[in-house]
């Protein structure tokens, strides 16, 4: 069972926060849509035993503070951190997914200071060649948002993102995640995506990240992903990654044993400590 949610205040917004286990601090940022994303890999006993984790629904999600527009990368980074310094936490290992991914580079870019490491599960990196031609792919989907059909524009993102098996697999392992994403749906369309496009990360800014990365990726993602962590892995000086088999987008709910402990096995290699 998922842990409850408390509030916490920062920067003018109040977030759902979930806090459980001890230990060396994990904070998890979830991707666009779906705000759970990342319990069962929090609940897995190769995590939750050994570490405490930090799961929060950033601005636009859940009952956190709603959103009017795009809210920056570097918004979302600057909340992770202030979230951070409520819980006094002054070092944690640094997770995120997609459009997480990216708040959690853009957070070690502004403030490597609270970044042990970084996890990332196919970042959202879209300044590659790839990139426009995704944007174009969905574009039929954005219509079908202003067109005002909330539910079939989720359902043919996520299916873009993943595959079409994407409602069974988050039920399975998020309960309710899938309703979720369909009440979030003006965060994922009107604030995340919006904002994405004109997040920019370089090589200059990359090169002040110097904590060890590891980068998960599935096998069945599509090449704007994988465009994304051979640029990240010319870039980042400390970075290795792993390849989960037959796993698309939504990795960490299509196989969140294999996540666990890809994770689990990087961070006791990379503890806080030393």
């Amino acid at each position: 069972m998922s842990p409850a949610m408390d509030r916490v205040s920062v920067n003018g917004a109040e977030l759902e926060v979930a806090v459980e286990g001890s230990g060396e601090t994990i904070v998890f940022i979830h991707g666009g849509g779906m705000a759970d994303s990342f319990l069962p890999v929090a609940l897995d006993p190769v995590v939750r035993g050994h570490y405490r984790t930090v799961r929060y629904r950033r601005r636009g999600y859940g009952a956190s503070s709603p959103v009017q527009g795009p809210v920056a990368v570097a918004e979302h980074a600057s909340d992770c951190r202030a979230l951070l310094g409520e819980l006094g936490v002054q070092r944690a290992h640094v997770v995120g997914q997609s459009y997480g991914g990216a708040v959690a580079l853009q957070l070690a870019v502004d403030a490597p200071e609270v970044v042990t490491t970084l996890a990332l599960f196919e970042p959202a990196l879209l300044a590659v060649p790839s990139g426009p031609i995704f944007f174009e792919q969905v574009a039929p989907v954005f219509q079908m948002y202003e067109r005002g059909d909330r539910v079939g524009a989720v359902d043919a993102f996520m299916t873009a993102v993943s595959d079409s098996s994407w409602r069974r697999n988050v039920e399975r392992t998020v309960p309710g995640g899938v309703e979720q994403a369909e009440k979030d749906a003006a965060t994922l369309f009107e604030s995340d995506l919006a904002s994405l496009g004109t997040w920019e990360l370089t090589a200059e800014q990359t090169a002040t990240v110097r904590q060890p990365v590891l980068y998960v990726i599935g096998s069945r993602s599509l090449p704007v992903i994988r465009e994304g962590r051979d640029l990240l892995r010319s870039w980042l000086f400390r970075m290795e990654d792993v390849v989960l088999d037959g796993a698309t987008h939504f990795l960490q709910m299509e196989q969140p044993s294999a996540a666990a402990a890809a994770l689990a096995d990087f961070l006791k290699r990379h503890p806080t400590r030393a």
